[in-house]
């Protein structure tokens, strides 16, 4: 089992908001493409006020939905904003690993817990845009030494916040130091002693995005939550299984979180009529730009994605939960069947469409939540409870 500061057990399906710090998330022709800092902050406050779980802050230094030219809002600095402004949704912002330091990470980790006088769970993001790390001056590797520099970093974090004894403050720097570029430094067995005033134990929860082998095996590893972009059924059951499975040849738990965009309606004819009006605004020369792009990464979740597909920057569409609330409901019920714990949520304007979400899908399933079969129940033993 993790040794994490972990935010509670909880059998429930956990619902969360993405952040739009990009803007509007979707590559059509009549979205906004400006982040809206103060509209962050609202919706962060109206989505703890609702009963939402979780918000998630997703880190890219340029905008990965409308285009390089376009801004976007810093996650960690929103997220701090949101810590001071609300008093106990969960709160989880994505890493990647070489662009700051495992000391710089741990230490914003300590001081964003403190300000909200919560816990804290980062997602590390291996990154699959090569122009980003190119301007941001960070080596770009390929895909396999990408994820040996996440391993790196993990490790590297999680021996500032477990210090036992034996390893010189030297040692340990030096140790750090090679996290950026992904070498190894040290036994995995070597003990260390240093805190650098880190409080003991107090490693956040840790996710980690991605589909490949390799992201399956470092959260088996080093963490507690796999996210996953929205894939068909078979693909989704065949993830879930194969992490639960290699995270219990260590003797460890996994939860598992997945991305969707929402589209509720009061009918099925509606719902679907305005995801079609959706995909027919479509950005054809965005998602041309971004399918180059996500090419020269060799990511696994990008290759055989369909032009709709890519309409949401996570394949959102694809989880299923577009249809009468009804159905949502329903919808997710299955997913939780197949083992997904939490679900983070996109929404077309999340003011509005959040609280119907809460009001109509919610509240309603709360109220006379699923009776696990006994397999899902094992796996939800880990769910970590952001803010429940």
């Amino acid at each position: 089992m993790s040794s994490r500061e972990n935010l509670g057990p909880s059998r429930e399906m956990q619902f969360g908001v993405w952040l739009p710090v990009y803007g509007g998330w979707l590559r059509v022709t009549d979205q906004s493409a400006e982040p809206d800092v103060a509209n962050c902050l609202d919706i962060a406050k109206h989505a703890e006020g609702l009963g939402f779980d979780f918000l998630y802050a997703s880190e890219n230094l340029l905008n990965c939905i409308h285009g390089p030219e376009q801004a976007v809002a810093d996650a960690w600095s929103m997220l701090s904003a949101v810590a001071a402004t609300t008093e106990s949704i969960g709160l989880c912002g994505a890493i990647k690993p070489g662009f700051r330091s495992p000391i710089l990470v741990a230490r914003m980790l300590d001081t964003l817990t403190k300000i909200a006088r919560r816990p804290v769970a980062m997602n590390i993001v291996c990154g699959w845009w090569k122009t980003e790390f190119d301007v941001s001056g960070v080596d770009w590797l390929d895909h396999r030494r990408r994820y040996d520099r996440a391993e790196a970093f993990l490790r590297s974090i999680d021996s500032l916040f477990h210090p036992p004894v034996g390893m010189s403050t030297g040692e340990l720097a030096a140790r750090i130091a090679t996290a950026s570029s992904g070498e190894q430094s040290g036994s995995e067995d070597t003990e260390i002693i240093p805190t650098f005033g880190f409080r003991e134990g107090a490693m956040p929860e840790v996710w980690v995005a991605g589909h490949s082998d390799r992201a399956v095996n470092l959260v088996a590893e080093r963490g507690d939550c796999l996210f996953v972009n929205g894939m068909n059924d078979d693909d989704l059951v065949q993830q879930i299984q194969a992490v639960r499975r290699e995270a219990s040849k260590r003797g460890r738990e996994v939860s598992i979180a997945a991305n969707a965009y929402v589209l509720g309606a009061e009918s099925s004819d509606e719902a679907k009529r305005r995801a079609a009006d959706v995909v027919s605004k479509r950005n054809i020369d965005t998602i041309a730009f971004f399918r180059g792009v996500m090419d020269q990464s060799g990511g696994a979740a990008w290759a055989d994605l369909e032009e709709e597909q890519m309409v949401d920057s996570n394949a959102g569409f694809e989880l299923g939960l577009v249809g009468s609330f009804e159905e949502i409901q329903a919808r997710i019920g299955d997913l939780a069947e197949m083992g997904i714990n939490r679900i983070i949520c996109q929404f077309d304007d999340p003011m509005r469409d959040a609280e119907l979400f809460m009001k109509r899908v919610v509240r309603p399933l709360r109220s006379g939540w699923w009776n696990p079969s006994p397999a899902t129940e094992a796996g939800s033993n880990s769910i970590r409870n952001l803010g429940m």
